[in-house]
């Protein structure tokens, strides 16, 4: 898919329609109270944005050349198989996401969208600038599944936009919330309080946090932020994505031996 297509269907739609509810336009510039917060998220966005346009061709090519080494495929004409890459990717999802908080060095990457003490929209394009590697390495997984090139790319398209709206301030859900995702739930997986921390890990399916114990319903607002670590919440986006990287260094550097600074790498010793 061109990059221009990419950014339309991924970043030009959702904007549009964020503009047509007005609502919503001022809950996303206001939030609960900070233009810097969000002008900080929409800086974190654009060089996740940047990195994507550097990065996105090689890692579609790395997915077909996996791909290409599997012998089978999904039937492309048949709207089961579409609907079964989907939900194998939400899978994919829950599995790379409550990965993202248990393994500190990909938390590392993880840990700048969760930096935001605002919850609006903006949030969205708050995602690290390594992101990218990561996700490609557990979406790789899906080539093993028969999920051709073409299908995958067309899949992880609506995925991305069903997400964005995930950050929206809004209660909204979509029917008991017993399948679906909605952005309430949402909000309670980016909750510093211990009843939300490691809660909600799922992407447009609820029913993998339902299945693996891992789902907590909404009973107040929460507190926003990265629990215990240097507050960079409204900086700018470098300075952003390199804090989880310096804390992660100066927790491998306090490390008597090797085997405990990978340990300290791969294993996490508290909550997030």
């Amino acid at each position: 898919m061109p990059h221009w297509a990419l950014l339309a269907i991924c970043v030009v739609v959702p904007l549009v329609a964020v503009l047509l509810a007005s609502r919503e336009v001022r809950a996303w510039i206001r939030g609960t109270g900070s233009i810097r917060q969000t002008l900080s998220n929409a800086g974190v966005g654009a060089v996740f944005l940047l990195t994507q346009l550097l990065l996105r061709g090689a890692l579609v090519g790395a997915f077909a050349g996996a791909a290409a080494l599997v012998p089978y495929k999904l039937p492309q004409d048949a709207p089961w198989a579409w609907v079964l890459a989907f939900v194998l990717l939400d899978l994919v999802y829950y599995v790379q996401h409550r990965s993202e908080h248990a393994v500190p060095l990909l938390w590392a990457i993880h840990a700048v969208h969760h930096q935001s003490r605002d919850y609006n929209l903006s949030v969205s394009f708050r995602v690290g600038a390594l992101a990218s590697l990561s996700t490609m390495v557990f979406h790789l997984s899906l080539a093993l599944a028969g999920v051709s090139a073409s299908m995958y790319a067309a899949v992880v398209t609506v995925h991305a936009v069903l997400l964005f709206a995930l950050h929206a301030r809004t209660k909204l859900t979509f029917g008991p919330g017993r399948f679906f995702n909605a952005p309430v739930f949402h909000r309670v997986h980016h909750g510093a309080e211990s009843a939300y921390v490691d809660k909600n890990f799922g992407g447009v399916l609820l029913v993998f946090d339902r299945l693996f114990g891992t789902f907590a319903p909404y009973t107040q607002d929460p507190t926003y932020g990265v629990i215990g670590e240097r507050d960079v919440a409204d900086h700018g986006p470098v300075s952003a994505n390199m804090a989880p990287f310096e804390a992660l260094l100066a927790a491998v550097r306090r490390q008597p031996t090797l085997r405990r600074k990978l340990s300290v790498l791969f294993v996490r010793e508290r909550a997030r």
